[in-house]
Formats: C-alpha cells, structure tokens, sequence
C-alpha cells in the first residue's frame, strides 16, 4: 500500500520537477526478506533492563513492560511497533507473566527502545525496586526541594532554580509511586 502511494507521488512528481530527479525514499533502502519466511508475532517480549552500573534483566522473556516516558506513559507487549522514547521519573512495571509476576522499579530518567523482532530495552540513569523506596524519606526530600525552589527563585539563579524543580519532579514523581 505504502508502495502505491510512492509511485503516486512519483507520477506527479515528475512533470513537475523539471531537470530533478524524482525523492528517494526510505523503503527504498530497506533490505528485502529473500527468505520468505513468515514468522509470526512470539508470545514473549525479550527484555533488557541497564543502568551504568548494573543490569537488571537480560533477555527475560515477559509478557507486558509499561514504562513512563516524557510524552506519556506505554506499554509495550510482542509485536510493538519500533519506538524511541525518554523516560521521565516514574514506575517501570515488568510483568512476567500478566498480572501474575509483576516487578516495579522506579526509575529517575533514560530511554526506552523497542525494536521490530519484539525486544524492548530500558537504559535508565538509575533504577531502585519500588519496595526498597521510603515514604517518610521520600516526604522529607520533596518538602526540602519544595522549599529550597521557593527560596532560589527569589534570587533567579537559573541554575539553582533549575537544580530544585528537578529534585521536584523525581520526588514528587516518586512520592506518586509509593502512594503518598
């Protein structure tokens, strides 16, 4: 289909274009499948979990990853479409086997990829299992950057000012995750 609209575009295109040669497209370098194979879509999401310092996954096999990206929250299952996205403070949810086994991590910032052969990789800045979080220090933290940002406005140092809406979002971000 997509095809047709190329050839489309390339007919009118072309008394048009004078002396140019008609666009290349993208499909245009796209490798063909000469094998003729027609796998379908697997029952399980490969997924990898990295930070710099650690690995949570490798190549575990699970059914469902909802993860919190800066343009909205998604989920990805088997056969999601390729996708490129950053990852805002929140909850990265793992369901192993849906709704069954499920792990959430609270992540602070990175990106999210999913590719076309049904693998999904999250390279977070940091990752902390959502158990492992206090609420109480959590309180404190976000009341402490909530204060310090009304103090540093005052003064517009961008920097500073920048520095404490950032301790804002995470706490406020994390302070959502563990239900306060």
């Amino acid at each position: 289909m997509f095809r047709d609209h190329v050839q489309e575009f390339v007919k009118k295109f072309e008394p048009l274009g004078g002396t140019l040669a008609p666009p290349e497209f993208p499909s245009n370098f796209v490798k063909k499948d000469e094998s003729g194979s027609q796998e379908g879509t697997p029952d399980k999401l490969k997924f990898n979990f990295f930070m710099p310092h650690d690995t949570v996954f490798r190549g575990e096999q699970v059914d469902l990853v909802l993860m919190p990206a800066v343009t909205g929250d998604f989920g990805v299952m088997p056969g999601h479409v390729p996708t490129v996205a950053e990852l805002r403070p929140g909850l990265v949810t793992v369901h192993k086997e849906l709704d069954k086994t499920v792990e959430k991590y609270f992540v602070s910032g990175g990106f999210a990829f999913v590719h076309e052969d049904s693998t999904a990789d999250v390279c977070a800045v940091e990752a902390v299992p959502l158990d492992d979080l206090d609420p109480e220090a959590i309180k404190a933290g976000l009341a402490e950057y909530t204060s310090k940002l009304a103090s540093v406005q005052a003064k517009g140092d961008d920097y500073e000012i920048a520095a404490a809406q950032v301790g804002v979002e995470v706490y406020s971000a994390m302070n959502a995750a563990v239900g306060n």
